[in-house]
């Protein structure tokens, strides 16, 4: 994956609490996928494997949701009143990957 850096006509704030909420969410579905992992070491039933790999999924979206209204509530408001077409552009692709 390649770096790209974007540069944006609205400064790029987030809530810091909110962000670290969602961080802690990220590494309790890391560490839920891990345990996935180590059940289908273990040769633990395919049925039981693929009901916590549809937990973590689930956690994933939950959390990539979690990242949409942050940046909503912040980046895309400012973007806006600033006229950063670019910026909602850039939402919008996001969403649309995000979605599929």
């Amino acid at each position: 994956m390649s770096e790209e850096k974007h540069l944006h006509n609205h400064s790029h704030t987030h809530d810091p609490q909110a962000m670290k909420k969602i961080v802690n969410r990220l590494s309790r579905s890391i560490g839920h996928l891990e345990s996935v992992r180590r059940m289908i070491e273990e040769g633990q039933d395919c049925a039981d494997v693929l009901i916590q790999l549809a937990a973590v999924r689930s956690e994933l979206a939950g959390a990539g949701k979690e990242i949409l209204k942050e940046h909503l509530e912040h980046c895309i408001v400012e973007a806006v009143a600033q006229n950063d077409l670019e910026s909602v552009e850039k939402m919008n692709e996001a969403i649309d990957r995000f979605m599929k």
